[in-house]
């Protein structure tokens, strides 16, 4: 019998980071358009259980360390809004297109720092070889832990 395929979904506005998996190994790790993504579900919602990371798990808004400028603080409260509306529409087109997903608050903790910043960390950790962004390294922590 084989394991069920996890695709894990790190949202984005431009590009989201999707990884996936079987039998705790990755398959494949991408970085999709939403329409890309549109596909990609449809193309595995039968046999597959998608890990979305849950974008509006953290409610509070957060003074970044060391950003005094209003004008940087504006623009990373857009950039949050954004990947929280991708995460939104992907959270209800699985729902509506009858997709098995769970909702994963963002993985927290050193390990996951480590394996979200550093490739070669993340490689020893997850046995992947081949080439990854921070975006895809979270989408496979997600589909790998979540």
């Amino acid at each position: 019998m084989t394991s069920k395929i996890i695709i894990g979904i790190d949202p984005d506005l431009v590009k989201s980071g999707v990884a996936i998996t079987q039998a705790q190994q990755i398959i494949s790790l991408d970085a999709m358009s939403f329409f890309q993504l549109i596909q990609c579900i449809e193309e595995h919602k039968h046999q597959a259980c998608f890990h979305l990371e849950d974008v509006e798990h953290d409610k509070a808004i957060y003074r970044r360390p060391g950003v005094k400028n209003a004008a940087v603080e504006r623009s990373i409260a857009q950039k949050v809004g954004q990947v929280k509306a991708i995460g939104r529409l992907l959270k209800q087109y699985l729902a509506d297109s009858g997709a098995d997903f769970k909702l994963i608050k963002p993985l927290q903790g050193v390990t996951k720092r480590n394996a979200k910043k550093n490739a070669e960390y993340f490689n020893r950790l997850t046995g992947w070889t081949g080439k990854s962004n921070e975006d895809k390294r979270d989408a496979a922590l997600l589909a790998l832990y979540g």
